[in-house]
């Protein structure tokens, strides 16, 4: 119980710093604006802590050579971040996230070893952020990818060729999966051929149905086909998948219902119906 108390009180906590932290921002940014200078003890706070990240992300440059950074390396390919944020740079947000949350949670409830294992716990939830991120993008382009189809199919029965249906389509769009095709149209324009783009973007994005539209397109360019028609074909089975996917996922609601259910629902309104009875039963003896 004082567990589970520490945890909950930590994230009320921690919500609250966030807020704080945005409110600090909201009113520097103002400053800046009306054209206020910085205060320069908070320069010098500034300077010194740049100072250390410079330090221990440059000491992280050793500890990141190994096959988990690799794959952290890749998820942030695949959300375009790795030019904002690199491996060392990132065991530096997971470093600096056990040492907040083990101060923090030892400041609460004052026991080190219940701190510990939360701050260790806490070194994770970086990379949990970092993979939700990645999925919900690939959510976003498994929902997009029917109707950026049938819009390509549609600018190609139209006149216009592959490689411009697709230009087209990513300058007039603005998505996630409208982003990655100008990311591919741009290589193309740089000299790589456009299947060798489109198979880098299924190496990327790892998205099955993606796989199954750049193996088909491929072998209908080497092979002859009608490009027109295996976009359509891509697009109504992809939409098929997708409804079938919710509905899947509809299914298994009630299921998860169950734990909320069990752990916040049912013990309240036991309180409510048999806390009276036992009061009256305690007073009663």
């Amino acid at each position: 119980m004082k567990v589970l108390f520490t945890v909950f009180l930590f994230a009320a906590i921690a919500s609250f710093a966030g807020a704080l932290a945005l409110i600090v921002y909201r009113q520097k940014a103002m400053r800046a604006l009306q054209g206020h200078k910085t205060p320069e003890l908070y320069k010098k706070i500034g300077e010194i802590f740049g100072y250390l990240k410079a330090y221990i992300v440059k000491m992280n440059l050793n500890l990141v050579k190994n096959k988990r950074y690799k794959n952290i390396t890749s998820l942030l390919v695949r959300i375009n971040y790795e030019d904002k944020i690199s491996p060392e740079y990132f065991l530096f947000i997971e470093q600096t996230a056990v040492i907040v949350v083990l101060c923090v949670t030892f400041a609460l409830c004052g026991d080190l070893l219940i701190s510990f294992f939360i701050g260790v716990f806490a070194f994770f939830i970086p990379e949990l952020i970092l993979r939700s991120k990645v999925r919900k993008k690939q959510d976003e382009i498994l929902r997009e990818m029917p109707d950026a189809f049938d819009i390509i199919a549609a600018n190609i029965e139209g006149g216009l060729s592959l490689n411009a249906a697709l230009g087209r389509y990513s300058t007039r769009v603005k998505c996630s999966f409208a982003s990655e095709l100008m990311i591919v149209i741009k290589k193309t324009q740089l000299g790589k051929s456009f299947s060798e783009a489109m198979l880098e973007l299924d190496e990327k994005l790892c998205v099955k149905e993606l796989s199954g539209f750049v193996n088909a397109f491929i072998q209908a360019d080497k092979m002859g086909g009608n490009v027109k028609e295996i976009i359509k074909g891509q697009s109504a089975e992809i939409r098929q998948k997708r409804f079938q996917y919710l509905k899947k996922k509809a299914h298994e609601a009630p299921v998860k219902l169950l734990i909320p259910l069990m752990l916040f629902i049912f013990p309240v309104i036991f309180i409510v119906l048999f806390a009276p009875i036992v009061i009256k039963l305690m007073q009663g003896f």
